[in-house]
C-alpha cells in the first residue's frame, strides 16, 4: 500500500459505527440444508448497459501514430471490444442444485450453465461454469470435488446475483484473480503491437475463457460454531487450468487455502450480520510455451455488516506470472475482430499488489448507496513497466422486489505511468503518458432478476 488517504476518506464518509456482505461462502455454495429438495432449478439474468465516457485518442507519435483516432480497448465494452457503449445480457445463468436423494442425503450437488455475453463465453455460447458434488461424511472435513470457485478473495467468492453490490469487479480482483489462459504468439505485420516488445514481457494470445475464479479439483473444508463465533477453513488442490479444459497443462497442481473467523450478530444466508476476517493463499505453475512459471496470489481482508450499513476491505498481492494486456491497447486497424497482441510478464520476480475499500448504506426501504475505492499497482518490480490504476465507484441499488433489483454505477477511472523517466525512449514515454491519460470514466446500469 502506497497511499492510504483514499481509505481514510472512505472511512470518514461511511463511518464504522455500524456496519459489507459477510457470510460463510464455503457453506452457502457447497452445501444444501437438511430439508433441501432433490432438484432445485434456479438461475438469474443480468441485462446490462455500459457506456464509456471516452474520446478517441490523439497525440500518439512514432509507431503508434496510426492508432490516432481509435478508442483504447479499456474504453470499449467487452468481451467483443468493438463499441464504447453497448447493451447486452452480461450474465444469463441457469442451474440445478440439491441433495442426492434417495442415494444419500449427505451428498450435495451443484451444476450451473452460463449463456450470457461476457469473457467466460468469449469462445462458446454456453459454458459449464460449475459442476460439483459435496460429501458430508467426515466430521470436520467435508469433501467437494469437481468444477467450482476457488477459496480465494472475497469479491471472487461473493455470488454476483445475491450479494455483490457493483456491476464490475475492482481492478485488483480483475487483474490478479480473474485469470486469463495465455499461449505464445508471434506478432505479424499489421497487428497492433509495440516494437520492440516491452522488456521482461512475452507476446501472448488469450486461449479460451477467463477463469471465472474457478478450477477443477478437490477441496476439503468445514466450519465450526461456538456461541457467536464461527471458524472456517478450506484447502483445495486443483489443475490450475482454464475452465474450458478438462485436463491440465502440466503435472503440477495448484494449492489454494483460506481461513476465516467470524463473530455473528444475527441473521443467516448471504447477508447475515457479522464481522469476519480472512486470509488466503494460492500457488501453482503455469505452462507458457515449453516452460513452467510460478503463479502466486495471496490476500487478507475483512467484512462487517450490521443493520443498514456494511463495510469491506481487502489487500492482495501477486508474484510470478502476471497478465498485462494488449500492447498496444488498440484493435487492429480495419480488423477489430482480430485479437491484438497481449503481453504477459513471466519472471518469478514479477510483483503486483492492490486493495479496495467498499461500503454501503441502505436508506429508505428499497434503496442503497454504495461507494468503493480500489487501486492496482502492476509490475512494481519494473520501474519502466509499472502502471497504477485507481478507481472510485459511486453506486446505487433499488430493490424492485425480493427477486429483482437495479444497480447503477459511475466509475472515476485513472491510470498513471508510475515512473515515466524510467522509459528512456522519449517517444515511447510520451505515448505511454498519452495512453494513460486517455482512460475514460465508465457508467453502467444492470438489472438482476432471480428465478
Amino acid at each position: 500500500m502506497k497511499k492510504l488517504s483514499p481509505s481514510l476518506i472512505m472511512l470518514a464518509i461511511l463511518g464504522l459505527s455500524q456496519g459489507a456482505q459477510a457470510a460463510n461462502w464455503l457453506e452457502l455454495q457447497g452445501n444444501e440444508p437438511a430439508n433441501a429438495p432433490t432438484f432445485k432449478l434456479w438461475g438469474f439474468l443480468q441485462p446490462t448497459y455500459t457506456y464509456n465516457k471516452a474520446d478517441k485518442i490523439s497525440g500518439l507519435a512514432g509507431q503508434a501514430a496510426p492508432f490516432n483516432g481509435q478508442y483504447l480497448i479499456p474504453n470499449l465494452v467487452g468481451p467483443d471490444s468493438t463499441d464504447k457503449n453497448s447493451f447486452q445480457f452480461n450474465r444469463a445463468r441457469v442451474g440445478l442444485r440439491g441433495v442426492l436423494n434417495p442415494v444419500d442425503k449427505r451428498i450435495n450437488y451443484f451444476v450451473l450453465l452460463e449463456a450470457g455475453k461476457n469473457a467466460v463465453t468469449r469462445e462458446h455460447s454456453v459454458v459449464l461454469t460449475d459442476a460439483s458434488m459435496t460429501f458430508n461424511y467426515i466430521p470436520g472435513a467435508r469433501i467437494r470435488v469437481g468444477l467450482f470457485k476457488l477459496p480465494t478473495g472475497e469479491e471472487a467468492l461473493v455470488p454476483v446475483h445475491t450479494a455483490y453490490d457493483y456491476v464490475y469487479f475492482s481492478s485488483v480482483t480483475d487483474n490478479l484473480l480473474l485469470e486469463r489462459t495465455v499461449r505464445p504468439t508471434s506478432p505479424s505485420p499489421g497487428r497492433a503491437f509495440q516494437s520492440p516488445f516491452p522488456t521482461g514481457m512475452a507476446p501472448a494470445k488469450i486461449a479460451g475463457s477467463v477463469s471465472g475464479f474457478r478450477d477443477i479439483g478437490i477441496q476439503v473444508y468445514d466450519w465450526f460454531r461456538k456461541d457467536a463465533w464461527e471458524f472456517s477453513y478450506a484447502g483445495m488442490v486443483s489443475n490450475g487450468n482454464n475452465i474450458n479444459y478438462l485436463g491440465d497443462d502440466n503435472s503440477k497442481k495448484d494449492f489454494t487455502g483460506r481461513l476465516q473467523a467470524s463473530y455473528i450478530f444475527g441473521g443467516k444466508g448471504p447477508k447475515r450480520e457479522d464481522l469476519s476476517v480472512f486470509v488466503w493463499h494460492q500457488q501453482g505453475k503455469r505452462t507458457f510455451g515449453s516452460s513452467d512459471y510460478d503463479r502466486v496470489r495471496e490476500g487478507t481482508g475483512f467484512t462487517y455488516r450490521q443493520k443498514a450499513m456494511h463495510v469491506a476491505g481487502e489487500y492482495m498481492r501477486g508474484r510470478g506470472m502476471i497478465f498485462v494486456g494488449p500492447q498496444l491497447p488498440f484493435n487492429d486497424i480495419g480488423a477489430p475482430a482480430i485479437q491484438p497482441v497481449n503481453a504477459v510478464a513471466l519472471s518469478d520476480s514479477n510483483k503486483a499488489d492492490g486493495w479496495y475499500l467498499s461500503g454501503g448504506y441502505q436508506f429508505l426501504k428499497d434503496w442503497e448507496f454504495d461507494l468503493r475505492y480500489d487501486t492496482l499497482n502492476r509490475l512494481t518490480n519494473s520501474a519502466a513497466n509499472e502502471r497504477d490504476f485507481k478507481t472510485w465507484t459511486v453506486g446505487t441499488q433499488y430493490a424492485i422486489n425480493k427477486d429483482t433489483r437495479l444497480t447503477l454505477n459511475y466509475e472515476f477511472r485513472k491510470q498513471e505511468v508510475t515512473n515515466p523517466l524510467a522509459i528512456t525512449n522519449p517517444v515511447q514515454r510520451a505515448n505511454a503518458q498519452t495512453i494513460a491519460d486517455n482512460l475514460g470514466d465508465r457508467i453502467s446500469l444492470q438489472l438482476t432478476y432471480l428465478f
